[in-house]
């Protein structure tokens, strides 16, 4: 005796080719068409919030926080025997980056010394520089790779400075506008991780040496 067993096909599935995607011109973000869109959202979305009747009273009060003089200066980084800090107020509204003993401050009495006062040197730079942080070298931690933001953007500038002088390291390691990535090998050894442009790897690490003329080299 013969059986029929049906068989279970399989569904035929055309698809579709992919639509355009209307909103492929917003990532060319310093485009002229995205930039308008972005203040025209930006526009909207003050307008909505600026007509609360409480916008005025919580934007003082949040504003009165920000800038106390009496807020707790935490620690960032403990560099060995030292600490580091960046103080925001009224007066520095992008930061002091400043130093002080760990006993001092363990102590409640630090005595802080600037590094880097990210207000002045934006406005003797002409650059709108906002603080990303900084990494120094164990063990001595004399020398920090310092990185800055131009307008607060993902993208930052990674400059080699000098915590004995308070002053960049002339002819070191600087690092340009990207969306990269930084880490001591050794004192005049970096790896590097950043956009090398279109058409190669779009990340990968390379060794920048301080006698090799790299790329990470002014």
């Amino acid at each position: 005796m013969h059986r029929l067993i049906p068989l279970a096909l399989a569904p035929i599935v055309l698809a579709a080719a992919p639509a355009a995607d209307p909103y492929r011109w917003l990532e060319d973000i310093e485009g002229s068409r995205a930039l308008q869109q972005v203040k025209a959202w930006n526009a909207e979305t003050e307008a909505q919030l600026t007509k609360s009747p409480r916008y005025e009273q919580d934007r003082a009060r949040a504003k009165a926080i920000l800038d106390d003089e009496a807020q707790i200066a935490d620690v960032d980084t403990v560099l060995g025997d030292r600490v580091t800090n960046l103080w925001r107020d009224a007066k520095n509204p992008r930061g002091l980056w400043r130093v002080a003993t760990l006993a001092d401050y363990r102590a409640g009495r630090p005595q802080w010394r600037t590094l880097i006062d990210v207000d002045a040197l934006g406005k003797a730079e002409g650059k709108s520089w906002v603080w990303h942080g900084a990494s120094c070298l164990e063990p001595d931690y004399t020398r920090c790779l310092v990185r800055l933001s131009p307008g607060g953007t993902d993208a930052q500038v990674v400059r080699e400075f000098d915590l004995t002088t308070s002053r960049f390291v002339d002819d070191g390691f600087v690092l340009p506008e990207a969306k990269s990535d930084v880490v001591w090998v050794d004192r005049d050894t970096l790896l590097v991780a950043t956009d090398w442009g279109r058409g190669r790897s779009p990340i990968r690490a390379i060794r920048a040496s301080r006698n090799c003329g790299s790329v990470a080299r002014r």
